[in-house]
């Protein structure tokens, strides 16, 4: 296994924001707790207050949801009861097979984080937290997983919780997974990975069975927030929620900051950030004529009678995308939270809210981009005269590149561009000194000039190409390979291609080679 790394910058697929915040561009400072280093973890593990009650209530609550879901309890469950052990913490949405690959990278990112900080702070234990979003309700967001060229997905809808979904409702995936794939050793372990899963009662059960077999060796904990108890002990936040309504102010007072630095904001806040679950149910509750409302329902009350429902039922109220990030910080020991860009953005969003609440802000770590190829992909492309990162060039300027460097004559027109530029300004200077009126004449005919040569150029790398087609496919299958839809594949096809081509051997590869200290993307070449 060759290992390349790629700036992050050079695949064009990164926002100014997330760019900014990997370079430690000062004008973030205020948005973050620190800067991504090892001092600063260590600063976050002396600063960290989290209570012995906490702990044991967390310990015991993930104890429940294993037995719950059949799964032997994690030794590292138990050691979350030591104050000594932290926590790092990803998250995702239960994606249907896991879907894009990322969900993977996300966990190994976070894995190999807890193994770099025990090494570095052996006195301490660091826990890697998988956190299932078992209240998301965009069905359609999950609903679908995309490899060998097919996209599995079902016709249903659904309103809810989806962590609450009975998990056979994917039944007919599972069986056109078994078509598509046969039955050799990778592929029948795939199969009943996901079979003994999707048996169970709900989709959040299914989910952590099957990402806990893959990663049971490795310590993962798996943590689903969608917990009575857990919720009851953080009451008082979504009291101050209820009853205060002061997280607007403190998110929208950020994003106007960001919004000045010329970034844009990744989530707009609410007057009352947090939804009403019950059954099937998952709608915003917000504050009109004195009365609590659910929207889209019936549902009525006031503010005593929805204070004494929260005390009583608080598994009927979930934090939106502003509030969930406080409730997993205040239930966990957490050091640091490890996102895709899209996540991070939002949080950098959040850290008013957090010190206003008087709840300590995690670091926020970039989760790794990998990328896994052949060497004879890699050789091939090389060999029509580029390097690696070139493959992230828009594909009309990659294919414009390898014709300008391979073909016979000349088939641009940079040369001839400047002629007839220089041309212009001789003529400008001319006409100025006799009639100025005239200017606009010649900046008409030179544009025209221009254009023409434009549309020249096409012609002739129109038929350059098609010269040169065995050659232009192999180009355009390569940076396919890498940038399907012109995304990464990362965030477009399924791990399970790479799992039957190299088994479990795929995980320890990208375990080795994970380091979210080094921030780029990581080609791994086999």
């Amino acid at each position: 296994m060759q290992l390349t790394t790629i700036p992050l910058v050079k695949t064009g697929k990164f926002s100014e924001l997330i760019l900014d915040y990997l370079n430690n561009r000062d004008k973030l400072s205020g948005f973050i707790a620190e800067k991504v280093n090892l001092e600063n973890f260590k600063k976050q593990i002396t600063d960290k207050n989290f209570s012995k009650q906490k702990r044991e209530i967390l310990v015991k609550r993930l104890t429940t949801q294993y037995n719950l879901a059949r799964i032997d309890v994690p030794s590292n469950v138990h050691l979350l009861k030591n104050e000594s052990t932290y926590t790092v913490t990803t998250g995702h949405q239960l994606c249907l097979l896991g879907g894009p690959q990322y969900f993977i990278h996300k966990i190994i990112s976070t894995i190999k984080l807890s193994i770099q900080l025990k090494k570095a702070f052996p006195e301490n234990d660091f826990v890697p937290v998988f956190w299932l979003a078992s209240e998301d309700h965009d069905f359609d967001e999950i609903n679908d997983v995309k490899f060998f060229k097919n996209n599995l997905k079902i016709d249903k809808g659904y309103d809810g919780p989806v962590g609450r979904l009975r998990a056979d409702i994917f039944s007919t995936i599972l069986q056109e997974l078994k078509e598509i794939l046969g039955d050799s050793k990778n592929e029948s372990e795939i199969i009943g990975l996901f079979t003994r899963a999707y048996a169970s009662d709900s989709l959040s059960i299914a989910t952590s069975k099957w990402v806990n077999e893959l990663f049971r060796n490795f310590g993962l904990v798996i943590l689903d927030g969608d917990d009575i108890e857990l919720k009851r002990s953080f009451i008082p936040v979504l009291k101050d929620e209820l009853v205060n309504r002061n997280s607007i102010d403190a998110i929208l007072k950020s994003s106007g900051q960001l919004n000045e630095l010329g970034y844009n904001s990744q989530v707009s806040p609410r007057e009352i950030n947090l939804f009403y679950i019950e059954n099937n149910i998952r709608e915003r509750i917000v504050f009109q004529k004195d009365k609590f409302l659910v929207l889209n329902t019936e549902l009525s009350f006031s503010e005593e009678e929805i204070l004494d429902l929260l005390e009583s039922n608080p598994d009927r109220f979930s934090p939106n995308v502003v509030l969930r990030p406080v409730y997993q910080e205040y239930i966990l020991p957490n050091l640091a939270y490890v996102g895709g860009p899209g996540e991070i953005a939002y949080w950098l969003q959040l850290k008013l809210n957090f010190d206003r609440l008087r709840i300590e802000y995690p670091l926020l770590i970039i989760r790794d981009t990998f990328l896994l190829l052949d060497a004879k992909q890699v050789s091939n492309f090389q060999n029509l005269g580029f390097v690696l990162e070139d493959a992230f060039k828009k594909e009309h300027i990659l294919i414009k590149d390898f014709l300008k460097l391979n073909s016979k004559e000349d088939i641009v027109f940079e040369k001839e561009e400047i002629i007839v530029n220089e041309l212009k300004l001789v003529l400008l200077n001319k006409v100025k000194k006799v009639d100025d009126s005239l200017s606009g004449m010649i900046q008409a005919e030179m544009t025209k000039l221009n254009k023409f040569f434009d549309k020249l150029e096409s012609r002739i790398i129109k038929a350059e190409k098609n010269r040169q087609e065995v050659s232009v496919n192999k180009i355009l299958k390569f940076r396919n390979t890498i940038l399907p839809n012109d995304v990464l594949v990362e965030r477009h096809e399924s791990f399970i291609p790479n799992y039957l081509k190299y088994g479990s051997e795929y995980f320890d590869w990208l375990l080795e080679y994970s380091n979210v200290f080094d921030p780029q993307l990581k080609v791994l070449v086999r």
